[in-house]
């Protein structure tokens, strides 16, 4: 339900159309914070993060590479930023000490300062991931198809601190191929974890090795969306193109919740980090909100396709556990209605017969048409045994 003001906002998310939205779950309501009229494909939101620790201002990244900053105070936005100037389509963009560092298809890596470039990385082609470290704010994660894991100091340009090496051949001796969808630093630590578009789950250790020192798969469809459990730092979030929702322990190499209720493609993923929660949007135009101990499910429908995703690390009054949907459809029933139904239940019920009692019947005819050719068959024989001695006999006569 669409809501004119809302004082508090918990979630936000972006849309193919370029709205953003902001939603208070335990209202189970939301807003346009855009102008509905500037509702255009080529503003595609891809990219939702805090422009400060304090989570008051929005930063805004769309597909045709333009920033803007969404303030909460004053619920306005800032004048749009246009991040480069060749063709090409944004993967995402992050602050980092107040600028911004952005990330295009092509692999350009980017540090601007007051609309210029400081500092620019070629990441490899074909790039479908970019995030950015959590406690070293100036390190950076890129991959994409046919394009390895690369980790990436965006103060030292020349080289990658870490490139991944990929995993070795199959049992045909076949090579894997390349297909890196999402990846998500371990907060305090040297491990990072990605997902790929063959459906395998990875976890990296920098300190260790190049491979993947844990490899895992999750059904069978590309893996579009990925998130950590703040509790475990073995579990990963999943979701992928057929709208399947998993929590999986990499370490068991299993899944330990499955959720259901998605109907589209997961385009992102987020585990509250301080409350049992797991929130989702896709294709579908819910934003799904799960909880991990009871499995309840609450869905707010949102009328657009929606592609980022971007939560408040505190929620106010949230009730988790409402599974009520926020548009109920109603229908109001007719006394036209209310006759049929009468007749309907005066209508005498004409019990069939099973399946099973129309073998039965079947065979019993069929065990009746053998006895029935059986006796004819007999009857014929002795006919025929009669007649042959007969003229035996006959012959044997006129012999004589």
């Amino acid at each position: 339900m669409a809501a004119p003001m809302l004082k508090v906002l918990d979630v936000f998310v972006g849309s193919e159309t370029g709205l953003l939205k902001g939603i208070n779950v335990s209202k189970a309501e939301w807003l346009n914070l855009h102008d509905t009229e500037s509702v255009d494909k080529s503003k595609e939101i891809v990219s939702l993060c805090w422009k400060e620790e304090t989570e008051t201002d929005v930063c805004i990244g769309s597909k045709n590479r333009t920033v803007t900053i969404w303030h909460s105070a004053t619920r306005t936005f800032s004048d749009s930023l246009i991040l480069g100037t060749e063709e090409s389509k944004l993967r995402g963009v992050r602050l980092l000490n107040g600028d911004y560092v952005s990330c295009v298809d092509t692999g350009l890596v980017r540090l601007w300062k007051d609309g210029e470039v400081e500092s620019e990385i070629n990441a490899g082609k074909d790039v479908f991931t970019f995030e950015q470290n959590p406690t070293e704010r100036n390190i950076f994660a890129t991959g994409g198809k046919e394009n390895e894991l690369k980790i990436w100091d965006i103060e030292l340009t020349e080289n990658p601190k870490f490139t991944a090496k990929n995993v070795r051949n199959d049992w045909l001796n076949l090579r894997v191929p390349v297909w890196v969808t999402c990846a998500r630093f371990l907060p305090k630590s040297e491990k990072i974890f990605t997902a790929t578009g063959h459906h395998q789950v990875r976890m990296y250790d920098l300190k260790a090795q190049r491979r993947p020192v844990l490899d895992m798969s999750f059904d069978e469809y590309p893996i579009t969306a990925l998130s950590l459990c703040p509790k475990n730092e073995n579990e990963v979030v999943v979701g992928n193109t057929v709208g399947k929702l998993a929590v999986l322990d990499i370490r068991k190499g299993r899944p330990v919740q499955v959720f259901r209720g998605l109907a589209g493609a997961i385009r992102a993923v987020q585990h509250h980090p301080t409350l049992p929660v797991i929130v989702s949007c896709g294709l579908d135009r819910y934003l799904h909100i799960h909880s991990t101990d009871d499995k309840s499910q609450q869905k707010i429908y949102l009328k657009s396709r929606l592609s980022a995703l971007l939560l408040k690390s505190s929620w106010d009054g949230n009730d988790v556990d409402n599974e009520e949907e926020v548009v109920v459809k109603t229908e109001v029933v007719s006394d036209e209605d209310g006759k049929d139904d009468e007749i309907w239940g005066n209508m005498e019920v004409v019990q069939t017969k099973t399946k099973r009692e129309d073998v039965k019947n079947s065979n019993n005819k069929k065990k009746i048409k053998r006895k029935q050719t059986g006796e004819e068959s007999g009857e014929f024989d002795k006919q025929s045994k009669s007649k042959n001695v007969k003229n035996k006999k006959r012959k044997t006569g006129i012999k004589a």
